[in-house]
Parts: structure tokens; C-alpha cells; sequence
């Protein structure tokens, strides 16, 4: 007999309180005809099963009627940059202080430009169809390249498991964060005051503003809405006193205007970012305040 413990995806348990309910929907279909016994708490014995799926991304896209989303392969393990790349949009600009979203094709090459040097930019992404599903997660992408900063070559995944960004290239020191909440009005308000924390964008206002803007809203009620956290590009954060402290940095020594990241898209889905508006300490954006970056898509010929 062939134990299973879970879905080997979402890590969660067959036959425990909070299963995978895609994977079980599966087992327990007719055309599979799996039955179980429970073994313990969290293991279930295999007694029929013609064809087992041991993972909730490896299921089929249509099971019973039940649509899943299937997992792409594997991100290439060649990270060179075909010599042949060729601008498919304009150079676009996000505003100093300002958010800017754009729809990504897999296969795509897309390329973000710290225009002046010292800028932060707040870097989310979502899956397509459907964003209020999939989104760009730090916590597990800490899981798949194991530290806290990606290195060229590292795949940025989503809640679901899936890569969605491969850092390809990245001309600057390779100081960024993973770490740190994007900005919003409640920190403006601790920072400010109430008052003019209302007249003060944040990032995550501007996250909301430029999915908005190109039809992908991600909620009704953006106050109440728990948000993903960003990629912080060029975001100095160190970890003092043996890692139990972080550190908010000046811009890393050698960073320079027209530092620019290069990523793979692994699938379809929506970049956005947001060239943060803080402006209260100049440890965030260096001294000259909120400046716009660049950003351009990608594609070989």
C-alpha cells in the first residue's frame, strides 16, 4: 500500500481540517475511483486509485466540471538574454510618487530602470486571469530561492507556488528587500498626522489606483484589504545585532542613475509598480524626494 500525506503544493493535509480541496475533489471522483482509509491524523492509505495526483498544481485543468489553474513548467535554467530582443512598447514612465500597472505575456522580457538611481520602486505582480487569486508572494519566494534577497538567476513565485518573475540581469549592487510592508495612509498617519496623511499618497494607494486604472481592480474596499507585500527594488534593508534587528539604509554604495533590472515572465499576468512616494526620511529615496523610473517590454525576435 502507497501512503499519501498531502498535497505536496500547498502543503496542506488529506483528511485534516484544512485539506486541499482540489486535490481531494480529485481523489474522491468517480473516474478515479481512490478510496481511503484513515491511517492518523494526517495520513491516508491509497486502496484504489488507477491515477494518482499527489499535488493539487499537477491536476488537470477541467476535473468534474472543476476548473483549476495548471502549472506551467519549470522557468528555464538557461538565464541568458536573447541577443535579439526587441521593444514591443514604448519606454513608459512611472511618475515620482505614482503607480503604474501593465499586462505581461509569458515569455516576455521586462525591464525596470532606477532612472535617477536612487529611487524605491514597490514591484507586485498577479497572475491573470483572475488577480484577487494569485499574487506574487515574498514569503513563499523566500521558500523557493532560500534567503532574503534574489540573486540573478532566481525565480520570484506566487501563493500558488508558480514563478512568475526570473531575475535575469541586475547592473546595480544588488541591494534590494523582501522584508519591509509597502507604505500606506495608516504609517502616514503615524509619520504625519491624520490630516495631511490624507493628502499623502502611499503605496498602496497607488497599487489600488493603477490596477483600477487598466480594469483589474483587486477590491471594493481597499482600507480593509490585507495587500500582498512588494519587492522592494533598490530598498536598502540590512539585518543588525546577529539578524534580530532590521536597518532602513541610505541607497547602497554604488548605485547609480540608469540601474535597471531585467526579468523573464514566466506567466501571464500584471506588473505594477509604485516609485514610493515616501518622502519623510531620505534614507528611503535618497535626497532628492519621490523621482520617477522607467519601465519597457520585451520580446525575441
Amino acid at each position: 500500500m502507497t501512503a499519501l500525506s498531502g498535497c505536496q503544493s500547498c502543503r496542506t493535509k488529506l483528511g485534516s481540517p484544512v485539506s486541499c480541496s482540489r486535490l481531494a475533489a480529485v481523489h474522491s471522483a468517480s473516474p478515479f475511483r481512490a478510496r481511503y482509509t484513515r491511517v492518523d491524523e494526517h495520513q491516508v492509505k491509497r486502496q484504489v486509485a488507477p491515477r494518482t495526483y499527489t499535488s493539487c498544481m499537477a491536476l488537470p485543468s477541467n476535473v468534474n466540471g472543476a476548473t483549476t489553474i495548471s502549472a506551467p513548467p519549470k522557468p528555464s535554467k538557461d538565464l541568458s538574454v536573447p541577443a535579439d530582443l526587441v521593444p514591443v512598447s514604448d519606454l513608459l514612465t512611472v511618475p515620482g510618487g505614482k503607480g503604474r500597472a501593465i499586462e505581461l505575456r509569458a515569455g516576455q522580457f521586462f525591464k525596470v530602470t532606477n532612472t535617477y538611481g536612487e529611487q524605491v520602486v514597490d514591484f507586485f505582480g498577479f497572475g491573470l486571469p483572475d488577480v484577487k487569486k494569485e499574487v506574487m508572494s515574498m514569503h513563499h519566494s523566500h521558500d523557493e530561492f532560500g534567503r532574503l534577497i534574489p540573486r540573478v538567476g532566481d525565480s520570484m513565485v506566487t501563493n500558488l507556488r508558480r514563478p512568475i518573475f526570473t531575475l535575469l540581469e541586475d547592473t546595480g549592487p544588488g541591494v534590494h528587500d523582501t522584508t519591509v510592508s509597502a507604505c500606506d495612509q495608516y504609517l502616514y498617519q503615524q509619520q504625519i498626522g491624520v490630516e495631511a496623511a490624507k493628502e499623502h499618497d502611499s503605496c498602496i494607494n497607488n497599487l489600488h489606483t493603477a490596477l483600477g486604472e487598466i480594469g483589474h481592480p483587486l477590491t471594493d474596499d481597499p482600507d480593509h484589504y490585507l495587500p500582498p507585500s512588494p519587492f522592494n527594488l533598490w530598498m536598502a534593508v540590512s539585518l543588525k545585532n546577529e539578524g534580530s534587528q532590521l536597518s532602513w539604509d541610505p541607497p547602497a554604495e554604488g548605485q547609480k542613475p540608469g540601474d535597471y533590472v531585467l526579468f523573464r515572465v514566466e506567466i501571464d499576468c500584471i506588473a505594477v509598480m509604485s516609485a514610493c512616494p515616501h518622502d519623510v526620511a531620505p534614507y528611503i529615496n535618497g535626497k532628492g524626494g519621490p523621482r520617477d523610473v522607467n519601465y519597457q517590454v520585451f520580446e525575441a525576435k
